[in-house]
């Protein structure tokens, strides 16, 4: 493993949400799990809560309907033991963009013949 400097872990997590933000939701995670193989504690869950909503977006923008649900419900718990993990990202607002996205995922599988769009969401940052 390598050591990550402190600026240099805020220039990563910032190119993480900048492709999380065009919809490069697989870089973004990409480049959130090199953060995560360094962190520990609540910094860890935090991280981990960001790269499964990456994770679940990408399989959303795929169609993989069950990946997007099993990792949307998972971050919501790494979200809550990572409450303490970092001050980057409004994690009220990000709860409520998955819990949204969850909403209108569930609307399009009971309609899959709809126009239904699926409210895709950049990071909410504080």
């Amino acid at each position: 493993m390598t050591d990550i400097s402190g600026s240099h872990e805020t220039e990563l997590f910032e190119s993480a949400c900048r492709h999380f933000d065009e919809g490069n939701y697989f870089e973004a995670h990409e480049v959130w799990e090199d953060l995560w193989n360094e962190a520990s504690g609540a910094r860890h869950a935090y991280l981990q809560c960001l790269i499964q909503v990456a994770v679940a977006l990408h399989h959303a923008s795929r169609e993989n309907w069950a990946g997007t649900r099993k990792l949307l419900a998972s971050s919501l718990g790494y979200l809550e033991k990572g409450r303490d993990g970092g001050t980057e990202v409004d994690l009220v607002a990000l709860k409520d963009h998955i819990l949204d996205f969850e909403i209108g995922l569930q609307k399009k599988l009971q309609a899959p013949n709809s126009e239904e769009e699926l409210p895709f969401f950049p990071i909410p940052r504080r």
